[in-house]
């Protein structure tokens, strides 16, 4: 009796997608873990040994995905601001004017250091100062900065300054949160300064600052 290739008769695509799903877990896995180390104990601590530890896989696998721990880190940053700027997005649906979409952008941020200290930590760790972070936060919140100006809500002397300090208050705030030595309330306080500096009319600004936040929007489950 002839034999039966069983193997000719599986699906071509059964164990390339059983395969393109282990990796995923395995990335997934390094990422997680390193998340955790970078955020407990900051980027330059943390080894690639540790990272494949935590990750239960070995050292060896870690480079089948990234050359090197300044590769991983620019890929954990990469995706998880764009998930969270996705998330601020989805929450700014429908809000017209853009002194309020700012507020709600830096309180949702804010937020993050109550709800999801962990990450919260990373970026404060990280100190915002990694690339990824300019080209993910930067050229959204720019892009608000500009239409406000451009419709006479803001008035300030250098955009780019006017930026960059209110995201580096923006990581003090975060960062106070973290080690509690601020109330609840900072998130609209320091939305309010935001909007100060960028020379709104201090009422207007402790008005749209207090306004209550949209509804968080539910993350997506992933495929």
């Amino acid at each position: 009796m002839a034999r039966i290739d069983t193997a000719a008769r599986r699906p071509p695509e059964e164990r390339p997608s059983r395969n393109v799903r282990r990796k995923a877990r395995t990335r997934a896995a390094l990422l997680g873990a390193a998340r955790r180390l970078f955020a407990e104990r900051g980027f330059e601590s943390t080894t690639i040994a540790e990272i494949a530890e935590h990750a239960d896989t070995a050292i060896g696998s870690f480079y089948n995905y990234f050359r090197t721990k300044e590769d991983l880190l620019a890929v954990l940053l990469e995706e998880t601001l764009a998930e969270q700027n996705r998330l601020m997005d989805a929450r700014r649906a429908g809000i017209t004017d853009v002194a309020e979409a700012i507020s709600v952008a830096h309180r949702h941020f804010i937020g993050l250091a109550e709800e999801q200290p962990e990450w919260a930590w990373l970026l404060v760790r990280l100190d915002a100062t990694h690339r990824v972070v300019d080209g993910v936060l930067a050229a959204s919140a720019m892009r608000d900065l500009r239409a406000g100006i451009n419709a006479g809500r803001f008035r300030v002397a250098s955009p780019e300054l006017a930026l960059r300090a209110s995201g580096g208050a923006m990581l003090a705030v975060m960062h106070a949160l973290l080690l509690g030595e601020l109330g609840p309330e900072a998130g609209s306080e320091h939305a309010e300064g935001v909007l100060r500096s960028f020379g709104l009319d201090p009422e207007q600004a402790a008005e749209i600052a207090r306004r209550p936040m949209p509804e968080q929007p539910t993350p997506e489950e992933p495929r």
